[in-house]
């Protein structure tokens, strides 16, 4: 069963500044507060935008200035919960909720580089400074894979940079909390 009683409506527009696009079945529409977000729903945002949007289970996403984002799976079910993601461009922050209270959940978010796998967390993303950096802000762990390797993230405050998919992550260090969205 989908997320939202076996509709694709995964979720809708918390808030909202300035304008923000998704095409939906393949129409470009501007969201508003209020607005459903839907499977398959590519989310696009200008300059100086921002959106909240919150999943049917209470995840939260947080989205800014020039995204293109699609939510390709979001699954809740007794047989196992799944989430699949993928960030096309720019930064984003998400805080997971009910899907993840499962032993075998699934949340996980594509970049053109790598794979950033959630674990009951709220985490940061976005590409910066020539990379792609990843963002442990609370809770218990964020993994990230590459082509080349796979780092860990397990303590708050540290992140990872990723400069290509054939390069492996950095090694953790301190987050420039500066750098983040909804500081």
């Amino acid at each position: 069963m989908r997320a939202n009683e076996g509709t694709d409506v995964i979720g809708t527009v918390a808030r909202i500044q300035k304008s923000i696009v998704v095409k939906q079945n393949a129409l470009p529409q501007i969201l508003n507060a209020g607005s459903n977000i839907q499977l398959g729903d590519v989310i696009s945002t200008d300059k100086k935008a921002r959106v909240e949007i919150v999943i049917s289970d209470g995840a939260n996403l947080t989205f800014v200035e020039r995204i293109h984002f699609d939510v390709q799976e979001y699954v809740i079910h007794q047989g196992g919960n799944n989430s699949v993601m993928r960030l096309l461009e720019g930064a984003f922050k998400v805080t997971s909720a009910k899907l993840m209270q499962t032993a075998d959940a699934s949340f996980i978010i594509n970049t053109n580089t790598e794979t950033i796998g959630i674990c009951g967390t709220t985490f940061w993303g976005g590409s910066m400074d020539n990379g792609f950096e990843v963002a442990l802000l609370a809770g218990k762990r964020v993994y990230v894979e590459t082509k080349a390797g796979w780092g860990d993230l397990s303590t708050i405050g540290n992140d990872t940079k990723f400069t290509g998919a054939s390069l492996a992550p950095s090694k953790p260090k301190n987050l420039d909390r500066k750098k983040l969205i909804g500081r």
